[in-house]
This record gives structure tokens, C-alpha cells and sequence, in this order.
């Protein structure tokens, strides 16, 4: 680990210096603390989030001379704590979020020492480049080691139990202290008492990083996993199968395991797309990886059993993708999520089977109309459905049938890409239109007569707006 001094020169950044000579001007100080010193140590840059605190003086006054002297935007965060925002959205300093707090008790060592990890307990002085580090945060930090300063604070904010884990994803912390993981184990379910929107964006920022699955193994291994969706434990009851060589509780997790794993073999424009950001919370993958928790919630409700002329008895799960959509709802509004992320999830799952139907050998009709289905969230559901094959590996299943669902999956994304131009065609007719060529009214009939001609057109029946016409006399002038 570097020693903080030879950050020096980081510190002489024109935000960070008029931070400290705003404050000087009240009298007060000015300090880099938590997340902002823990990612300057570990990666020697300053992060586009600067957390300060100041004392003998006030936040508020020094975040809007901040904000009115840099051209920022203020955000009050807490009033009652006195934490504000300055957002910067223009000129050199675009994208970076200053946080700026009152010390707790107007003391650096209180403020410190309400913190809920060691290395989101440092602070560094702005004038000196000295690291302040009460509680060892640095050590622990060079171990890669997520230790809480103390469990009152932990408990303080039961958010802060989901925090663990999300900033041990961010660091890609090797372990997470035992005694953390009690306090999690023993209190998890008090995490409810916080805002649904603050856990929603807490998941989200952990889910969002690219190697998450080690830490949401280890929330599962303490139980805060199904605190936060109830519907994983009903799986635990459901063992291994000839088709599964896992649980589905493990199976489940699997599934995250292997979108991380897979995501490189994908094409690359498969990987840029996954990659975006759906919110500004959560990318694509992140809910991908969502989903993944999800998308078998269905299966207990469904489980049957019946004879098969080859295995014998084998369970069923008739209609699990459907049930499983309707029961994402209520838990994903508890978690206050938009309608769209809603929709898209309800969509992933209920759709995660439709992908492995098809391949290169797939008639181009079915395999547009799979694409015209999913629209712009085929590649989502084309993982989700290649994590999904890999993370069911039982002994029913042949290797020659596995490689030819990886290669298919694979073939899908990568074909996608290929009918863009043909998927892309503008429509050469609307509803108005037929309602004219075919002298009928409004209604649903409508919209099946426009994907029939959508598709006509690209499988190029059809090209321009009289051969359209034409075709639509042909089929429907009669009926």
C-alpha cells in the first residue's frame, strides 16, 4: 500500500483546494474522508466522488459558495445532519459529486468513529496529505479486508449490513471479517427497517459490479440474501435432478456465477450492450444478474412429478416462467423499483425458456420472430438462457447436447447483430392504413395484421407501400 504523503500532489486538484479555502475563510477545516481517501489509496486516483468533512464551520455555507463560485448544482441530502451535494455537470470538473458534512459532535474522531468500515474510516488532511487512520483502515485495505469499525454502527443504519458487501464488491475485497459476518447473520432482517429505495440502490450498486457473485455467495451463506427475496428459500426444499446437479437455491445462484464467467465469450457487441447503464443506479447486467435471483421464484409453486418412458419419475414445473413473472411483482414493487426495470425483470423471466429453442439450424421466419418478440432485450434474454444452460448440468444431460445449447445461444446473439438491417425496416404500412385498404374498424385485429406484414417484409415478400397493400388484400380482403 502507498503511503498517503505521495498523494500530496492529488490533493492540489482546483476542487479539493477550494473546498479547504472555503472553509478556512469561516475558520474551519476541511477533510478528505471515507470512500474518497479508501479509492485514492487504492488506486492512486481521486475518485469522481469526493466525500468531505469540515469543522468549526458549516457545510451548508461552504457546498453553495462551492456550488455558486464552480458552477455546480446544490442537493441537500440531509438537513438534519447536515450532508450536501454539489453535482458538477459542465466543464472540466463534469461528473464529479462532492459531498460535503458536518463532523459529528465537531470532532474528526467522532466522525470517524461512527463509521461502519475501518476503510471508510480514514481521513486525510488536505494541507498536509497526512492519512488519519484510528481504526487500522489502511491495513486492512492493503489485505483487501472488510471489517466494521464497531456493531452499534453497523446496526446504527442496518443498511450498512447490505454495505458490506457492496463495497467489498468494489474493492474486490479477498475476505470479509468473521465478527462482520455474525452481526449480518444475527441481524439482517432489521435491514427493512431503512427506506425500500436506499436497499433497491444499494443491490443495484452491488449487483452492477462486474464480479459480484463472490459476495452475494457469501450474503446467501449469512441469510441477508433471503432477506431480500423471501422467495429463495422456498428452493432450498427442492434438491439436485437428472437435468440439475445442483439444488435449485445453488442453482439459482449458479446462474450469476456463470453470467459473469460467459459474458466474455459473448460477441462484443452482445458485451457493450449488457454493459450500459439501464438507470443511472444499476447497467443492464446488473439487472441481468438480477433476474438470474428470479428467475425460477415460480418452480416450488409448480413442482409435479410424472413418469418418463426413459429417467422414470422426474419433477415437473409446468408454467414456472409464468408464475414466477407474476410473483416478481409484488417483491420488486416492495423494492419501489421504476414500472420499467418492473416490466423488464417480469420480462427475463418469463421468457428465459423461449432462447433455447433456437439455433442456426432455426428457420430465419422463427428465429426474426423470437428477435421481433424481445425486441431490444434479446441479448438480456439470451444470457439470462446461456447462464440458465450452463448451471444445469446433470447427468441426463449429454456433453454433445450441451455444446450444441452454448454454440446455439452464442449463434443467437452474434445473429442478432446480423439482422439488424432487416429488423430496423420502417413500417410500410400503419393501423390507419389497413383500416382504409380493408374498409374495417379498430381493435386488436390490427396489431396481428401489422407483425404478419412486419415480418413479411423482412423476409423480403414484401418492399415498398403498393406491394404491401397488395399482400394485404390477398390475406385479409376476405375475411
Amino acid at each position: 500500500m502507498n503511503s498517503a504523503l505521495s498523494f500530496h500532489t492529488k490533493l492540489s486538484h482546483p476542487l479539493i483546494q477550494t473546498v479547504l479555502a472555503l472553509a478556512e475563510q469561516q475558520g474551519g477545516q476541511a477533510y478528505l474522508v471515507g470512500g474518497a481517501v479508501r479509492d485514492l489509496l487504492l488506486t492512486g486516483q481521486l475518485p469522481l466522488d469526493l466525500d468531505f468533512t469540515v469543522l468549526n464551520c458549516s457545510a451548508a455555507t461552504v457546498a453553495k459558495e462551492l456550488a455558486d463560485t464552480q458552477g455546480g448544482h446544490l442537493v441537500p441530502l440531509d438537513w438534519d445532519f447536515g450532508i450536501h451535494r454539489v453535482v458538477f455537470t459542465e466543464g472540466e470538473q463534469a461528473g464529479l459529486n462532492v459531498d460535503l458534512a458536518d463532523a459529528l459532535d465537531n470532532s474528526l474522531d467522532a466522525d470517524l468513529a461512527r463509521r461502519d468500515l475501518t476503510i471508510n474510516a480514514m481521513a486525510m488532511n488536505l494541507t498536509t496529505g497526512q492519512l488519519i487512520d484510528p481504526f487500522n483502515g489502511q491495513a486492512d485495505l492493503g489485505a483487501k479486508t472488510i471489517r466494521m469499525v464497531s456493531e452499534f454502527n453497523l446496526l446504527d443504519d442496518p443498511l450498512r449490513m447490505l454495505r458490506v458487501f457492496r463495497v467489498a464488491a468494489t474493492i474486490q475485497a479477498a475476505s470479509i471479517d468473521e465478527a462482520t459476518l455474525a452481526v449480518v447473520a444475527a441481524h439482517g432482517a432489521k435491514i427493512w427497517d431503512s427506506a425500500a429505495e436506499r436497499v433497491q440502490y444499494e443491490f443495484f450498486r452491488l449487483l452492477s459490479v462486474e464480479r459480484c457473485f463472490p459476495y452475494l455467495k457469501m450474503m446467501a451463506d449469512c441469510g441477508l440474501l433471503e432477506v431480500l427475496i423471501p422467495d429463495l428459500t422456498p428452493m432450498k426444499a427442492i434438491g439436485s435432478s437428472g437435468f440439475h446437479h445442483l439444488g435449485l437455491f445453488d442453482h439459482t445462484l449458479e446462474l450469476v456465477r456463470q453470467s459473469e464467467r460467459l459474458i466474455a465469450e459473448c460477441p462484443q457487441a452482445t458485451q457493450d450492450w449488457v454493459r450500459q447503464a439501464f438507470t443511472p443506479a444499476v447497467t443492464r447486467f446488473g439487472l441481468i444478474k438480477l433476474a438470474c435471483l428470479l428467475h425460477d421464484i415460480g418452480k416450488p409453486a409448480t413442482m409435479g412429478t410424472r413418469e418418463d418412458a426413459v429417467h422414470g419419475q422426474r419433477l415437473t414445473f409446468y408454467g414456472h416462467e409464468e408464475v414466477g413473472e407474476e410473483m416478481a411483482d409484488p417483491l420488486l414493487k416492495r423494492w419501489k423499483v421504476s414500472n420499467e426495470i418492473r416490466a423488464y425483470i417480469k420480462k427475463l423471466i418469463r421468457w428465459h425458456l423461449y432462447p433455447c429453442q433456437f439455433g442456426p439450424d432455426s428457420p430465419r421466419k422463427s428465429v426474426l420472430k423470437y428477435y421481433r418478440r424481445m425486441g431490444e432485450d434479446t441479448l438480456d434474454v439470451t444470457l439470462l438462457a446461456l447462464a440458465d444452460r450452463h448451471s444445469a448440468c446433470g447427468d441426463w444431460l449429454s456433453q454433445a447436447d450441451f455444446d450444441k445449447a452454448h454454440e446455439a445461444h452464442l449463434w443467437l446473439m452474434a445473429n442478432y447483430e446480423r439482422e439488424a438491417s432487416a429488423l430496423n425496416l420502417p413500417r410500410l404500412l400503419n393501423g390507419n392504413d389497413l383500416m382504409r385498404i380493408l374498409n374495417v374498424g379498430p381493435g386488436p385485429h390490427l396489431k396481428d395484421m401489422l407483425e404478419a406484414l412486419q415480418e413479411a417484409q423482412q423476409l423480403g415478400e414484401v418492399q415498398d407501400g403498393p406491394q404491401a397493400e397488395v399482400w394485404v388484400l390477398a390475406r385479409y380482403g376476405h375475411s
